[in-house]
């Protein structure tokens, strides 16, 4: 298809608010996304009534715009248990789709609902087409993808599936794959798969390099990227045939939201932008907008490193401050002529021709306001300052001087209240505009003022003869067409008008000559005047009239109210009409259905692996009683030998294992270090040899899958569901690593029915979700890491290239990361490791390993016997003395206690419990609307 006949893709906009829903639709939306109640990314965000959805979803249909509600969390299995019943409520509200992250949950919606929509969250880290057509075979209609990709990437992926693919354009960008953050879990206890991120990522770090802090660098806000703005890349994702444009920011105001969606809207329709439609794209909130990762890695250009707040437009310089005045220099991309040196492509999306910034010249709609905010920031000094703008001017000084020519350099001269110190203000500092009541009053316009409401054009005829009821038949240019009926046969006029009231009207039907036509005419004007009058005040609802015939009888009586009525009527019939969906028919038994079948069948395993014996069919009442038979004999001793497995990060550690009660080996080396002779090595040793995938498939880094297939381990670890797509069908025997994310045991169910022999759970859970779990899933095949420094961050970006380089990517970088040790110090004065992996992805180690010892009689008592310890950076001596503290815990060659003793002495910040005994529930400042908010 070529683009001239491409469908134009939909644009996507973020809910948090009933007015952000209406700020949405008022300025071009196709689609809205908003939260499920208590279920959904943006825990912070207004907490709607199934009632409050339903009447959104309505007004948007109503409109033509689709709605998608975001249940984009893990689930728990104690939550899962109760999930048929509300999943029934809400797929009655007739959603256009769900958008879901826990693969369990999107199997209970399909059997609640087979036919209902769901698509793929970015949550589930799908950056590949292996990946995506996985995702597809579970039901998925559309997948929205990782925003780490290239807009070459996403065109390798939109080749190779069939599947809708749904992109974000615009937004705050998060510097970790979403779905494989664990930082506000290990920093705060908040989980970013629970809708709860800290945005850990906004916080100053400090950088120390082989033990030396590293003070030559401005990156203080490591991890804080700019914002998204796609504008630029507008038609290159339209040729790629993306079919959905996503915009960031249920959080963020109904303003922005309308600022955004604008912007886009005439983007997409070809309109040119004006400065007052790129103008609040910067000022209402940004970080400095960029265009992400969509030409490629740059991490010179990702993060800026000086803030990680909202700064706005960024002005210029101080050259000079003046009593109550500041005169600013003013940034290149700002001075007038607007554009100059700009691309064509890049004047779509006022985007400067060297840094792609969100900006425009200063022509009369750019000009700073009274009333705006303006922001003075010496990054190197921690320095800043604000106030409110009194008045501002464009001026140009020659050698100090005012110049009338025009000569000089271009400079905006700032004046403030008496309230505001200029002595704050120094010069060399950088000035943003950050805010605009004035711009945010002219944007609430756009969705608060009738007068500005695009409306639906509809055709109307009014149709009715004497004796019988007056009919309206309203159409719209879609194709719905209703007709209403009035209550009452119509009557014939008594007079010949002189009695009709000011909004009735009669027409008279004497016969005569000239008088009979005058009459006729005068009467059908009358009528016409009335109809019109009644029949196009439609302020309050979706429409406006274009078009109106009237066929009355032309001595019938109308009266105005009976028009309204049928107006009336007439509208809420065609909303009715516009609002149709298809039978759902949801069902929460067979949701109930799918729970018991899989649990039974998770039950049946273990009790015959448990017992020995053959298990009758299925019945819901035996559940319970399979389960105490198989705790019996687990108690009583009879489960398998522990596997123990240690992974490792370099050759170097492996030496270090011969002779230890180990059983396998599981490798994760860097870039460039080879895996042939240290599989070998590991055999040699008499251990399995396995092989770990990294944690992000993307087109194009298929090889270490291949060199996995050829090398042919005793097992690989799968880390990702496009290696999984790969490797399923290999022959290699498979486990299954904690970021496929497996929280439940439908998630379990399924993962492990694509090939997996083992499966890690999330490390979303706690001990007692844990123990839930394994409730209701067979426990033999569950494996845990009992020892692991716990992964926060993991990133496309470099933060080695950015802090310790000005390289934007491989090999510019030198590969530096490979050259010296770099920890990270947070704001809580704890250190943590900065790693990359074979594609010069970063991941974030927590300084303070995880262990999970004191679990381990009650995970052997739950048929858990699959362990596994992970080193990172450990010198061989040290991996050795690791190794055999915990396999000698496992064996019960030593006490618990005192293994933790042991181990916590071997770690240079200490041992730590993490998140497992972690029982605390974080409760947020959730906005309610006034159905929720709780009784006093």
């Amino acid at each position: 298809m070529n683009s001239s006949t491409r469908p134009s893709p939909e644009l996507l906009l973020p809910v948090g608010t009933r007015e952000m829903l209406e700020a949405a639709v008022a300025n071009g939306a196709d689609a809205v996304y908003f939260g499920v109640p208590h279920w959904n990314a943006r825990g912070r965000t207004e907490d709607f009534t199934l009632e409050d959805v339903g009447e959104m979803i309505r007004y948007a249909r109503v409109r033509g715009v689709r709605t998608f509600l975001a249940m984009n969390v893990l689930v728990f299995e104690r939550e899962l248990r109760d999930l048929p019943e509300f999943l029934a409520k809400v797929i009655s509200l007739e959603p256009d789709a769900f958008i879901i992250q826990d693969i369990g949950l999107a199997r209970l919606i399909r059997a609640i609902a087979p036919t209902q929509e769901i698509h793929a969250s970015t949550q589930m880290t799908l950056a590949s087409a292996e990946s995506v057509n996985l995702a597809a075979k579970l039901g998925f209609n559309r997948a929205v993808l990782a925003r780490e990709l290239s807009l070459n990437e996403i065109a390798r992926i939109k080749e190779a599936t069939p599947l809708e693919l749904e992109v974000f354009i615009h937004g705050a960008l998060c510097v970790s794959y979403s779905g494989q953050c664990l930082t506000s879990e290990n920093f705060g206890g908040r989980s970013a798969n629970r809708g709860q991120c800290a945005q850990s990522c906004r916080l100053p770090y400090r950088i120390f390099v082989d033990g030396k802090e590293f003070r030559d660098t401005d990156a203080q806000y490591l991890f804080s990227p700019h914002d998204l703005c796609a504008l630029p890349r507008l038609g290159e994702l339209e040729e790629i045939g993306v079919n959905s444009l996503k915009v960031e920011g249920r959080l963020k105001s109904p303003e922005y939201v309308a600022a955004v969606a604008r912007a886009y809207r005439k983007a997409l329709d070809r309109t040119p932008l004006e400065a007052s439609d790129r103008e609040p794209l910067e000022v209402l909130f940004s970080r400095g907008l960029r265009t992400g990762w969509l030409d490629g890695d740059n991490h010179q250009e990702l993060v800026d490193g000086t803030f990680s707040n909202h700064h706005g437009m960024y002005l210029g310089t101080v050259v000079r401050v003046e009593r109550g005045c500041v005169v600013v220099e003013l940034d290149e991309c700002l001075k007038i002529p607007a554009f100059a040196g700009m691309t064509k492509q890049d004047k779509g999306c006022a985007g400067h021709a060297q840094d792609k910034r969100c900006a425009d010249g200063l022509v009369a709609g750019m000009m700073p306001r009274p009333g705006d905010g303006i922001l003075f920031e010496e990054p190197r000094f921690a320095q800043s300052a604000g106030a409110r703008l009194y008045a501002s001017q464009v001026v140009h000084e020659h050698k100090g001087k005012p110049s009338t020519r025009g000569c000089g350099p271009q400079l905006l001269k700032m004046e403030f209240g008496r309230d505001f110190d200029t002595r704050q203000v120094a010069r060399g500092m950088k000035v943003y505009r950050n805010d605009s009541p004035a711009l945010e009053k002219e944007l609430r316009k756009t969705f608060t003022d009738r007068e500005q409401a695009k409306r639906i054009p509809v055709k109307m005829l009014l149709e009715g003869c004497i004796g019988t009821p007056l009919s309206l038949t309203v159409q719209d240019y879609s194709g719905h067409s209703v007709t209403a009926q009035g209550d009452t046969p119509i009557e014939e006029a008594r007079n010949s008008g002189a009695s009709a009231g000011k909004n009735d009207a009669l027409i008279d039907g004497k016969k005569g000559a000239g008088k009979k036509d005058a009459g006729k005419c005068d009467a059908g004007n009358k009528l016409r005047d009335l109809a019109q009058k009644e029949l196009s005040a439609l302020g309050s609802t979706a429409y406006r009239l274009d078009n109106l015939s009237v066929s009355v009888a032309p001595n019938a009586f109308i009266a105005g109210k009976m028009l309204r009525t049928l107006r009336q009527k007439a509208i809420e019939l065609l909303d009715n009409a516009r609002c149709e969906w298809k039978e759902l028919n949801p069902s929460a038994n067979a949701g109930r259905a799918l729970l018991n079948s899989v649990k039974f069948a998770n039950v049946k395993t273990a009790a015959q692996s448990s017992t020995g014996n053959k298990i009758p069919a299925f019945s819901p009442k035996r559940i319970t009683l399979l389960w105490q038979q198989v705790a019996k004999y687990r108690i009583a001793g009879m489960t398998k030998d522990p596997v123990i497995s240690v992974l490792v990060r370099s050759p170097e550690q492996i030496p270090a294992l011969e002779g230890l009660d180990i059983d396998n080996v599981v490798m994760d080396f860097d870039w460039g270090v080879k895996y042939d002779e240290p599989l070998e090595q590991i055999r040699e040793l008499g251990f399995r040899a396995g092989m770990a995938t990294l944690r992000i498939h993307k087109p194009g880094e298929s090889h270490y899958l291949k060199n996995i297939l050829r090398l042919c381990p005793d097992f690989a670890l799968v880390r990702n569901l496009g290696a999984l797509s790969i490797l399923k069908e290999s022959g290699i025997p498979l486990a299954g690593d904690y970021s496929l994310n497996a929280a439940n045991c439908l998630s379990y169910d399924w993962l492990l029915s694509q090939g997996l022999q083992t499966l890690h759970p999330s490390w979303d859970l706690n001990s007692t979700q844990l123990f839930d779990l394994l409730g209701d899933i067979d426990g033999s095949r569950m494996e845990l890491t009992l020892h692991q420094y716990m992964p926060a961050f993991h990133s496309e970006y470099c933060a080695f290239a950015r802090a310790l380089t000005t390289g934007r990517r491989f090999p510019e970088c030198g590969k530096i990361c490979t050259q010296h040790k770099v920890e990270i110090l947070d704001h809580k004065g704890e250190r943590h490791f900065l790693q990359s992996d074979a594609e010069c992805r970063n991941t974030l180690f927590v300084g303070k390993p995880q262990s999970a010892l004191k679990l381990l009689p009650d995970l052997h008592a739950a048929g858990v016997n699959h362990f596994r310890l992970e080193m990172l950076q450990e010198d061989a001596a040290t991996v050795r003395k690791k190794a055999l503290i915990y396999t000698q815990a496992i064996r019960g060659k030593i006490s618990i206690d005192e293994a933790i003793r042991l181990a916590g002495v071997e770690e240079k910040y200490g041992l730590s419990e993490g998140q497992l005994f972690n029982e605390s529930v974080w409760h947020d400042r959730k906005k309610m609307t006034p159905a929720n908010k709780p009784t006093p």
